[in-house]
């Protein structure tokens, strides 16, 4: 476990949990599933960068899925907002 740490940045740590509470918050306050899309946004970018030297498929699969949230959000606010 320590060397888990050890290999993780601090940044990603501290947007994975920027990302876990937002996600937390929403199960409480059930506003919409656009905050738990913007925390995906986030992890799955924080991911791609951390990931971007050693594994690139994976890396892109990450950016695919933030891609796809992003759209999802930006659809969601042009109908509604």
């Amino acid at each position: 476990m320590k060397q888990l740490f050890r290999k993780t940045p601090l940044w990603f740590l501290l947007i994975w949990i920027v990302g876990f509470m937002m996600i937390v918050f929403n199960m409480f306050q059930a506003n919409s599933g656009n905050i738990n899309l913007i925390a995906l946004l986030m992890i799955s970018v924080a991911n791609a960068i951390r990931v971007w030297k050693t594994e690139r498929s994976l890396a892109i699969a990450f950016l695919v899925v933030a891609v796809l949230s992003l759209v999802y959000i930006l659809i969601y606010f042009i109908r509604y907002v």
